[in-house]
């Protein structure tokens, strides 16, 4: 998410430093190798950290490399962590850095917000900037114009409807409802935030086959956001909706294939029953059809 709306995270968390940027050049995401150089000892985390480097607005040839790390759970040695980053980034790329650490714990409880030492007069102290998602009201990530406000307004959700599968339902269906329709966003973008509403949000298999359904006639009456559909990008919410509305135009078009042909073959009867002289209150008694049908008909066969 925060590279498919790099700038949005940017201006939802830095937006002073959002103004310096130069989003004409597309930032540039580094490998992880950096971040395996200084890896946890515990085994097995899973490393959601951005490297990312932008042009400034100025012209300058001068790049920021900013690191974001989404942070989970509490840890005592995280500022240690985060210095790590720091000076192994800048003895490599010797350049400006802007560090973001992004918390996105329901606890309450405060988080570390700076790494100190302090040893025989030998002294460092180095801060970042710290988020925590909890610490943003939900009807001001609601009111808010920014995607990448969604995006932590379900993280928050999340938390909120652990055990509450209709609750999260009824957030899950207002929320893509609200993006589906707005012409402000890129397709893309909403893309990219259903995936992630997803598969953060998951739901039982019940009513992840309801909010599809909820969505078929949104795609029937917003027939220009059909571009919004890629088969094979599509999130699944989205992508089933499609199906369902295709599996749908199927059988009604079967279904029309049929009347069609009954009501030529009805035609055909009427016909030959005009050719053998029967009288038209018959052919209404078996066939059903008006007299001003068979009339039509019978001037056909003249």
């Amino acid at each position: 998410m925060i590279e498919e709306l790099f700038g949005d995270f940017l201006l939802f968390f830095a937006p002073e430093l959002y103004g310096h940027i130069d989003f004409g050049k597309k930032p540039d995401f580094l490998d992880k190798e950096l971040f395996q150089e200084v890896m946890d000892k515990k085994k097995g985390r899973r490393f959601a950290d951005q490297l990312a480097k932008v042009r400034l607005k100025n012209g300058t040839e001068q790049w920021i490399l900013i690191h974001v790390e989404i942070q989970s759970r509490k840890e005592q040695e995280f500022p240690e962590r985060m210095f790590r980053y720091f000076y192994r980034i800048y003895d490599r790329y010797q350049e400006k850095i802007v560090a973001i650490a992004v918390h996105t714990s329901p606890s309450n409880n405060a988080v570390p917000e700076h790494f100190t030492y302090n040893y025989f007069d030998t002294q460092l102290h180095y801060s970042y900037r710290n988020y925590r998602t909890e610490s943003y009201a939900d009807d001001e990530l609601e009111q808010s114009d920014n995607l990448f406000s969604k995006v932590i307004l379900a993280s928050k959700v999340l938390h909120q409807t652990k055990d509450e599968n209709h609750q999260r339902y009824l957030f899950k269906r207002k929320l893509m409802r609200e993006l589906f329709r707005n012409p402000n966003y890129s397709r893309t973008a909403v893309q990219a935030v259903f995936h992630f509403i997803d598969y953060l949000l998951q739901l039982p298999e019940a009513y992840t086959k309801q909010l599809s359904e909820e969505f078929r006639p949104i795609i029937r009456e917003e027939t220009e956001l059909m571009e919004l559909y890629n088969r094979e990008n599509a999130s699944p919410t989205i992508k089933n909706a499609f199906d369902l509305e295709l599996e749908r135009g199927i059988e009604q078009g079967i279904e029309r294939g049929i009347e069609q042909g009954l009501e030529q073959g009805v035609k055909k009867v009427v016909l030959e029953m005009l050719k053998k002289g029967l009288a038209t209150d018959l052919i209404m008694e078996v066939t059903h059809l008006e007299e001003s049908e068979i009339e039509k008909l019978r001037e056909m066969l003249q």
